[in-house]
C-alpha cells in the first residue's frame, strides 16, 4: 500500500536532462534569458490590467508573483500608482512586498481582497483548471490559507484570482503532482484512502520538509505546517485519473472531497478569472486568456 510503494523511474529522466543541460550551455543560457523576460513581460502585463489605483491585493506564492509584486513597487515608487497596498497570503509574498515597498495590510482583512495574484504550476485553459501547490519552492504553498483568499468578501463579491504561468505549464490535461492537504495527526487513514482512489494511476508520497523526494512516508522530517496540515502528493503517471479513466477534473476534486480529513487540495477549477502566461520568444512575450 502506501509505505510500500516504490519510486518510479521519472527521476531518472529527470537526472538525465540535467546531464543533457549541462552539455549545451550557451543555447541553455539564451533560452533562460527568453523565459526571465517573457515572465517579465507577463508581470507587467498582469499590473496593467489587472492592478488598479486603491487595489488591495491578495499575494500567493511563485517566482512569477513575486515579479508582479516587483513591478507594483516600482510602480508605487514612481507614482504612476497610488493606494495599492497587500494582504499576503504566503510568507515569502510578504517578505517581497516588504522589500520592494509594497505596503501590507493586516491577514484580517483578507476578506477585503479585490484580485488574487498567484502560479500555477500547471494550466488546462480549455476548461479553466489548473494545478497549484506542486512546487516547494520557493516555500510550500499553505493550499487552506490560499483557498480561504478566494472566498467571497463581507460585500458578498469573489475577489479575481487571476494566474501566472509559463507557456511549457498550458496543457492539454493537467498530469504530474496533484498535492493534497490532510490533517498531520491520522493522516495515514485519508491516505489510505486516497490511494485506493488512484490506485494504478497514481503513487501516493508524503512531502517531506525539505520539499524533496525521500520515501513515501515523507522521510524522518515529513512537512506540517504552522496550522497542523501535512502534504501528500498524489503522483500521477500520466494526466489526471479516476479509476483508470480521463474523468472530469470536477469529479476528481468530488471523490477527493469526499475523504474524511481532507482539509484541502491543488486542483482548482473554474476559479480563475484570468491568466497571463509567459511566452518566450513571442512577440510582447506574454499572452491573455480571460475565463
Amino acid at each position: 500500500m502506501l509505505a510500500s510503494r516504490p519510486p518510479r523511474c521519472c527521476f531518472q529522466a529527470a537526472a538525465r536532462n540535467k546531464w543533457h543541460q549541462r552539455r549545451m550551455p550557451i543555447v541553455q543560457c539564451a533560452q533562460k534569458n527568453a523565459v526571465a523576460e517573457s515572465k517579465r513581460a507577463a508581470a507587467k502585463a498582469c499590473v496593467d490590467r489587472f492592478v488598479s489605483n486603491g487595489a488591495l491585493l491578495a499575494l500567493g506564492p511563485g517566482e512569477m508573483t513575486n515579479l508582479v509584486i516587483e513591478e507594483v513597487g516600482r510602480r508605487l515608487s514612481a507614482g504612476n500608482l497610488q493606494g495599492v497596498a497587500g494582504v499576503p497570503v504566503c510568507d515569502v509574498a510578504a517578505h517581497e512586498a516588504a522589500f520592494h515597498g509594497v505596503p501590507l495590510v493586516p491577514e484580517s482583512r483578507l476578506a477585503e481582497a479585490t484580485v488574487v495574484i498567484a502560479d500555477a504550476d500547471q494550466l488546462d485553459a480549455k476548461v479553466n483548471a489548473a494545478l497549484v501547490g506542486c512546487a516547494c519552492e520557493p516555500q510550500q504553498l499553505d493550499i487552506p490559507r490560499f483557498i480561504a483568499a478566494l472566498t467571497p468578501g463581507s460585500s458578498g463579491g469573489a475577489p479575481k484570482l487571476v494566474l501566472l504561468t509559463e507557456s511549457s505549464r498550458v496543457v492539454g490535461r493537467l498530469g504530474g503532482v496533484l498535492p493534497v492537504w490532510l490533517g498531520a495527526d491520522g493522516w495515514e487513514e485519508p491516505a489510505e484512502e486516497l490511494d485506493d482512489i488512484f490506485l494504478g494511476d497514481a503513487e501516493l508520497w508524503r512531502r517531506s520538509s525539505s520539499g524533496q523526494p525521500e520515501n513515501p512516508r515523507g522521510g524522518d522530517h515529513p512537512y506540517i505546517s504552522l496550522q497542523g496540515h501535512t502534504i501528500v502528493d498524489v503522483r500521477f503517471y500520466e494526466g489526471l485519473k479516476l479509476y483508470g479513466e480521463d474523468e472530469p477534473y470536477d469529479k476528481i476534486a468530488e471523490e477527493i472531497q469526499k475523504i474524511s480529513g481532507v482539509v484541502a487540495h491543488g486542483l482548482l477549477i473554474g476559479k480563475a478569472a484570468a491568466a497571463v502566461v509567459a511566452r518566450p520568444g513571442e512577440e510582447g512575450g506574454s499572452h491573455l486568456v480571460e475565463f
